[in-house]
């Protein structure tokens, strides 16, 4: 039924997975205690490789010390942690490793003969680690020899309870009582955390586990594996030699995570009728003999005399929480009074800059915006300075000195015109809001070029901020009001200024880059004229669908759209921080009904101001339009647009209105169902560890393409390269489907080597 088949005609079952959760860490490793850093498998790159290569990294990033404490304690002696000692040697630091268990406590735990991969093939190896294709005793082997044969300054069965500052260092303790006294903490104790469960009936049953260890414990029984990752596949494998009967259940419709090579026996097994797979399938209850499993249209019974949940393990959040790590998209106190000061603050630009043309409420509910700005600002730096400064970061401070001076300029202009007639530059606040918009792009485009190095983003961030700058400040603020005064654009019965600015109206020139239902001024307003009908339809329904068919939606809003300018740029280190949960994919349909409305009253009104000359009575669809339109107005071009767009920046990420409300990008979503634009996957490299999807700030379920090899077409896609850039395998590729095939772009958006 409509509007639910449309709905799913534009997201077409696109994958709608979640992210998991990890600790909040930088690009240093770093956490947001100072010097205290996070490498391996907890920063979310499921990679014995990555994991010793990070343990080598991260002395790139710890600061020198100068005290009598150590140089770090290394908690965990994984393939992470053993790098990094063997790289303290070689620097020849003060450190100790601690260790909870015995050394590579994790690897023992694997199933025997589980296979090692050493991806990616093509990381040339820095580390003392060696991480070669093999299984998990020929790597306990190698690694028990190399300990033996270059020993470290290791001490097992220390667990670690508490992580304490104390002034210029930390206080190390362990559960026995030890103390240690060191400048850096690198943490490196995996992801292996308590498991995850099902949260049905007779899970507790005593033959239930949830790790995998000896297939042979399944000989002559019957085996029920839960999971759809590769743990569970190679349980699945291995058990098949020995056991009676082994039953897969998935809830998915495929397998979308595991590697190729587990993929590849399972079908094998599959083939040769040694493992049963249930897909699209869940367990209800667990008893001592038998699963009962719920699937599309039946309900079934399957005996189980052994049955592994191996879904995933949960992060050590719990302890990671107790030493003061922040963990990512968890919001604290402080998070949300920053929250609120930032919406409050758009409240004051939105409405401040809008009292000067809109209802006279506004100068008081902005003004009342611009009170609870410095509320929140007090007491968000009262709490900051309360807490001490653990971490200082120049960019940091250079970042929020700029925000802070460009909150106390706007608020000087807005208070001045509007409590003391004082123009500042003989200007309206709109003027200066536009400038102050322009100039934060520059800023943060800048930056955004020296830290993401990739020639994508170099040309795609030199392109918003020429756009921004030139046709949406200096042509329409400066340079048309400046030649008009001199008489450059002829005369007020011209072509220029009775067509183009009718009685002067500049400000037009926006809907030269603003398209409908963007910029509704473009085909609603009331001044409108021939040309712009005439080039407002032509760009909204020509040449955007044109770039839309041939690029995908982002070469407008990832090239263009002043919206995208300052999300990919000011927003740029918050694109984490987009939801991903049901009620996100949900609520980002809500632009299609705003396109909806904006499309009636756009009706309404050209029906009116163009259809009366023939029938009079068709003015009073443009008096109806125009009673409606204050309200959409004030709701979508401030409300959304403004107040909610710029006001969850930093707390839901800068595409909350791009993704959810904006009008003009639901347009082009269904432009985008027949763009040839794609994002393909080389699905033998992909590892699942959804870096591709936490990083995406329009909230696409990345890895649920990558992972089967499916090319990314989802509508939402705004080109802003973060999957590809950032992915740890090269995995992902801009390109298009051509009659010959596929081509690539020829911009590269991977990171240069």
């Amino acid at each position: 039924m409509w509007p639910a088949s449309y709905f799913q005609w534009l997201t077409k079952s696109a994958p709608t997975g979640v992210v998991e959760i990890y600790p909040e860490v930088s690009d240093s490793y770093e956490t947001n205690l100072s010097n205290v850093f996070i490498i391996g498998d907890l920063t979310g790159v499921p990679l014995l490789k990555l994991a010793a290569e990070s343990g080598v990294n991260v002395w790139k990033h710890i600061r020198e010390n100068k005290t009598e404490a150590l140089d770090v304690v290394i908690i965990g002696s994984g393939p992470a942690g053993l790098s990094c000692a063997y790289e303290a040697n070689r620097l020849k630091k003060k450190y100790v490793v601690l260790e909870a268990n015995l050394p590579f406590q994790t690897i023992q735990s694997y199933p025997k003969q589980k296979p090692i991969f050493a991806e990616p093939k093509e990381t040339i190896s820095k580390s003392k680690i060696i991480i070669q294709d093999s299984n998990k005793e020929d790597l306990l082997e190698y690694l028990n020899q190399l300990l033996k044969k270059e020993p470290i300054e290791l001490q097992v069965g220390k667990r670690v309870s508490s992580i304490e500052s104390n002034g210029s260092h930390y206080i190390v303790k362990t559960e026995s009582g030890d103390i240690y006294s060191t400048h850096s903490v690198v943490i490196a104790i995996g992801k292996s955390g308590d498991p995850k469960r099902l949260g049905v009936k007779g899970e507790s049953s005593p033959n239930v586990f949830y790790r995998f260890f000896d297939p042979y414990d399944s000989k002559g029984k019957s085996v029920v594996i839960v999971g759809g990752g590769d743990s569970a596949l190679e349980a699945a494998i291995l058990c098949s030699d020995y056991a009676n009967e082994v039953t897969l259940i998935h809830r998915g419709k495929d397998l979308q995570r595991p590697k190729e090579k587990n993929r590849i026996l399972l079908e094998k097994k599959i083939g040769e009728g040694k493992i049963k797979l249930l897909l699209e399938s869940e367990v209800t209850e667990i008893t001592e003999q038998n699963v009962f499993v719920r699937s599309p249209g039946s309900s079934n019974k399957r005996k189980a005399d052994l049955v592994y949940i191996l879904i995933g393990n949960l992060a050590p959040i719990s302890f990671l929480k107790k030493i003061g790590i922040k963990i990512q998209n968890e919001k604290s106190t402080l998070d949300w009074i920053g929250f609120l000061t930032l919406l409050s603050f758009a409240g004051l630009a939105y409405l401040g800059k809008a009292s000067f043309y809109g209802p006279g409420w506004f100068s008081p509910v902005a003004t009342g915006f611009a009170g609870l700005t410095i509320l929140g600002l007090v007491s968000f730096i009262f709490l900051k300075w309360k807490r001490g400064v653990k971490n200082f970061q120049p960019w940091i401070l250079i970042r929020n000195t700029y925000l802070l001076g460009v909150f106390f300029y706007y608020l000087f202009v807005y208070l001045s015109a509007t409590y003391f007639g004082y123009l500042l530059f003989g200007k309206y606040p709109s003027f200066h809001y536009t400038m102050l918009y322009s100039l934060t792009i520059l800023v943060f485009g800048i930056r955004r070029i020296k830290v993401r190095k990739t020639d994508y983003i170099l040309y795609q961030t030199l392109s918003l901020i020429f756009v921004q700058i030139f046709f949406l400040f200096l042509l329409p603020e400066l340079i048309l009001p400046t030649l008009g005064d001199l008489g450059y654009l002829g005369s007020p019965d011209g072509f220029l200024r009775r067509e183009i600015f009718p009685n002067d109206a500049y400000w037009k020139a926006y809907g030269f880059i603003l398209a409908w239902p963007l910029s509704m001024g473009v085909l609603y307003d009331g001044g409108i004229t021939n040309f712009w009908l005439g080039y407002g339809l032509f760009f909204t329904f020509g040449i955007i669908p044109f770039l839309v068919y041939r690029y995908g939606k982002g070469a407008y809003c990832g090239w263009i759209c002043s919206c995208g300018g300052l999300a990919e740029t000011l927003g740029d280190e918050h694109r984490q921080k987009m939801p991903h949960g049901k009620w996100a994919y949900r609520l980002e349909h809500s632009g299609q009904y705003i396109l909806f409305i904006a499309f009636l009253l756009t009706a309404l009104k050209l029906l009116g101001v163009y259809g009366k000359t023939f029938i009079p009575e068709l003015e009073m669809g443009e008096s109806i339009a125009d009673s409606i339109k204050w309200i959409y107005d004030l709701v979508v071009d401030i409300g959304l647009a403004g107040v909610v767009g710029v006001g969850f920046y930093f707390l839901f990420s800068g595409r909350i209105w791009c993704r959810m409300f904006c009008p003009l990008a639901s347009l082009m979503h269904i432009y985008a169902k027949f763009s040839r634009f794609r994002i393909f996957s080389e699905k033998k490299k992909c590892i699942s560890c959804n870096i591709c999807t936490k990083n995406c700030h329009q909230g696409i379920d990345v890895m649920g393409y990558a992972s089967r090899g499916i090319p990314m077409d989802s509508v939402q896609c705004v080109r802003c390269s973060a999957c590809v850039s950032l992915c740890p395998t090269d995995v992902l590729e801009f390109g298009e489907i051509v009659s010959s095939g596929i081509r690539y772009d020829s911009i590269q958006a991977k990171l240069r080597k």
